[in-house]
């Protein structure tokens, strides 16, 4: 019997399409139920290249026709696509099928989304769409044809041409098919313009729903933020006259970059005071920027393959994460990035799932869009801006740009940019993308006579496949204080690249403290014998913001792992160093409000797992509602001023100063609901002029299960307000004990405005009982 099930797919099996294509021309005759896509598509030979098989990718499709150079042809079909015999010389091939958008539920190729066609093609949706080489080292010109009922039809490119029940659009800039985007509805778009650098004009637009057009005006701003941004930090223009972005709400990602039309889940790009809470506003910011960003790395420079997914969004996500530190708090910004990289990639990175950020093989790639390939693709970027320096990356990051524009490349490419404008050997530091594993950095120190030593280990556990890792280059950040808090050796980066290692330190007047990994500087597992003596130092005196949000990690995680184990009160010396932060205003809001929380349950659980001992989600629960009694009572007398000190007064701004205060702030209102009895949260949920402070005390009233009456009040009153009602079904179960939580969601299916086919709402209900809250946008989108 043969066998049909998906076969791997082998990086080194790697070979050229055998065609170059010339220019798309695509004709939609929109329909529900049948969709005519006419194509005609200019192919030749490509010298460069031996294989002479076409062969082209088409799924689910429905071939009326084909011809090739004007005559009739009947190619050979079969599941995947269809093989024809075709001249040793340019031709033309033209093929009319036909799609049933409504029936797509997959939202893959062309959907319907509540009466709106809309497009996703990435990584492999274009072949739902019409017969073509769907791969991304194929790329050309494409002219698109649009014609039906519609009162707005979009693709990529500008728009060329329009008529009664029709419009037309080229798009000069050459791409692979999986940036092709069409859009077709009833739409109202927020317009504003941009001018570049070099003087051209763009017209920007926001098409949403009737109803939607007040929602947009954030999403507007970051967008020409995004813009300016990208042309002051890496010189780099917007290339289209137009940019198009379309909000639809039945959409399986947070958003994709398709060449001048990007297509947003509504929740990443709709925003308003009293419907969007102040992360909500930050998320849109960054990826709009995120999409944005992708217009040079992802589509002017794409990946030659899909095994070489990392570079593409590798790079976007660390220019996403510069962007965002730019525009808010960067400590904050970076400790939430690596909390999000150690709940998911780490653990990724030493389970059964482990792989390379670039892997060598798949089956299937939608299940490569991983936090591995995004977060940790991310942090190799950062990686080697920290080990060759500031200027010789951005010297780098040019060239590559200007060697590469319009091309499709792989991760040896883009070293190899990095190795001629350096002359560095960056063949070691590749290991960072080839082998799978988290490193095990281990230190320990000595000191003698005015010299201080830091030995540094490195092990990588065996993987299958690769029984033994050989050392890695791990750039370590690394400061050294005094024992009042002064810098004797300021942050310096030490190059490690053997698999055993020492770094002096001489000329010292007295042994130094150790602030190791600053900024977390590589995605290592740190491990180095010390104390909570140590650590409330660090927690008190180290001038890296990381470090100094690290070691009151590493105490809070100490403290909850012994809670949950016996009934121990919490250390003393933990709540003296979380009250010194709370009265610290020479802080900042942000920093404090991320500082003052304990490490997340999940991360207690990890951790206990990781010490060979047994999770109880239950006990664990206790553990962190205890300490939290604890907290509260420690700091009783300085709560309600810090509460009263971060009121921002005046209209709702979703400004990095004001949304700092308004989480401190929240953070002393869930410590105070544990001492009034919910009053000061009633309050605040009666007279909140905006989500994130009405959502707010909710949340603290429904932590202590006190919250029955004003939950009820919160959906009555945000019923007909789809994104609203995501944020209800999600504290809904999220606030339920942990023996109820799977029970809560089982519950809420049966609401009448569930609805299991809407990725949003499925995402709210279910999502809230996985620790995935601090992956990237796109990471969440794939859940």
């Amino acid at each position: 019997m043969k066998d049909t099930s998906p076969q791997p797919v082998f990086l080194s099996d790697y070979a050229p399409f055998g065609y170059l294509v010339d220019a798309v021309h695509l004709t939609f005759r929109l329909h529900p139920d049948s969709t005519r896509v006419i194509s005609r598509i200019e192919f030749r030979p490509d010298p460069d290249s031996a294989a002479r098989t076409f062969f082209l990718h088409g799924e689910q499709l429905s071939l009326i026709s084909a011809h090739i150079d004007g005559a009739p042809v009947t190619p050979e079909i079969t599941p995947q696509g269809l093989y024809c015999d075709v001249p040793d010389a340019p031709f033309v091939f033209e093929a009319e099928v036909e799609i049933a958008p409504a029936a797509n539920t997959a939202l893959e190729g062309l959907y319907l989304s509540s009466g709106m066609y809309c497009t996703q093609c990435e990584a492999e949706g274009f072949r739902k769409i019409t017969y073509y080489p769907d791969r991304p080292d194929v790329m050309s010109v494409f002219t698109v044809r649009i014609e039906g009922a519609e009162s707005v039809k979009l693709s990529n490119g500008n728009p060329v041409a329009q008529g009664e029940g029709w419009a037309e659009w080229h798009d000069p800039w050459p791409k692979p098919a999986y940036l092709f985007a069409l859009v077709a509805g009833d739409l109202v778009a927020h317009t504003d313009r941009f001018t570049t650098a070099s003087g051209r004009d763009v017209a920007l637009n926001i098409w949403v729903r009737p109803g939607d057009e007040g929602k947009c005006a954030f999403g507007m701003d970051a967008l020409k933020r995004a813009m300016l941004w990208d042309e002051q930090v890496y010189n780099l223009e917007y290339d289209l006259d137009i940019f198009n972005i379309v909000a639809v709400d039945d959409f399986n990602m947070g958003a994709m970059e398709n060449k001048g039309l990007n297509i947003f889940n509504s929740s990443c790009v709709l925003a308003s005071p009293e419907t969007s809470t102040d992360a909500n506003y930050e998320r849109i910011e960054a990826i709009i920027a995120h999409e944005y960003f992708h217009n040079w790395t992802g589509n002017r420079i794409t990946c030659r393959d899909w095994f070489q997914l990392c570079l593409k969004e590798g790079l976007t996500v660390f220019r996403d994460a510069q962007f965002t530190a730019d525009m808010r708090a960067g400590p904050v910004k970076r400790i939430a990035d690596v909390i999000a990289l150690r709940a998911r990639q780490f653990r990724e990175d030493n389970g059964p799932l482990a792989h390379p950020v670039r892997p060598s093989s798949y089956v299937e790639i939608n299940n490569f869009y991983t936090a591995t390939v995004y977060e940790k693709g991310a942090e190799l970027v950062g990686m080697l801006k920290t080990l060759v320096g500031d200027e010789a990356y951005t010297q780098a990051l040019a060239e590559y740009f200007r060697r590469h524009d319009r091309q499709a490349v792989t991760i040896e490419d883009w070293l190899k940019v990095f190795e001629d404008v350096t002359g560095r050997d960056l063949s070691q530091f590749k290991r960072w993308y080839t082998e799978a594993g988290t490193p095990r950095l281990r230190v320990t120190d000595s000191w003698q006579d005015g010299t201080y030593t830091l030995q540094f280990r490195q092990e990588t556990p065996p993987m299958p496949g690769k029984p033994e890792n050989e050392p890695r280059v791990i750039p370590i950040a690394v400061g050294l204080l005094d024992s009042d808090g002064h810098e004797l050796v300021p942050t310096t980066v030490l190059e490690m690249t053997d698999a055993v290692q020492n770094f002096r330190f001489k000329d010292l007047a007295t042994r130094p403290v150790p602030s190791i990994l600053r900024g977390f500087s590589a995605p290592v597992f740190l491990e180095r014998d010390t104390d909570n003596t140590e650590r409330a130092f660090l927690l008190a005196h180290d001038t890296d913001p990381f470090n100094k949000w690290e070691a009151g990690r590493a105490l809070g995680r100490e403290t909850l792992m012994r809670m949950s184990q016996s009934a121990d009160a919490a250390d003393p010396a933990y709540l003296d160093a979380l009250r010194a932060v709370l009265r610290d205003d020479g802080l900042d809001p942000a920093f404090r409000a991320l500082a003052l929380r304990p490490p997340s349950q999940d991360d207690i659980a990890q951790s206990l797992y990781d010490a060979n001992q047994i999770p109880d989600p239950q006990a664990i629960y206790d553990a962190a509602d205890r300490l939290g009694e604890q907290m509260a009572a420690h700091m009783a007398d300085l709560l309600p001023g810090i509460y009263a000190a971060m009121t921002v007064p005046g209209p709702y701004s979703p400004d990095a100063t004001a949304a700092g205060k308004r989480d401190l702030q929240g953070l002393a209102l869930s410590l105070l609901t544990r001492l009034d009895g919910g009053e000061t949260a009633r309050a605040q949920f009666a007279s909140a002029d905006n989500m994130t402070q009405q959502l707010t005390a909710l949340s603290c009233l429904m932590a202590r299960q006190i919250g029955e009456a004003e939950a009820r009040a919160f959906h009555d009153q945000w019923r007909r307000d789809r994104l609203v009602m995501d944020k209800w079904f999600a504290l809904s179960v999220s606030h339920a004990r942990p023996k109820n939580a799977a029970a809560s969601a089982v519950d809420l299916t049966a609401h009448p405005d569930f609805n299991i086919r809407n990725p949003n709402r499925f995402r709210a209900t279910f999502g809230a009982l996985a620790p995935c809250g601090g992956l990237s946008p796109r990471l969440r989108q794939r859940l």
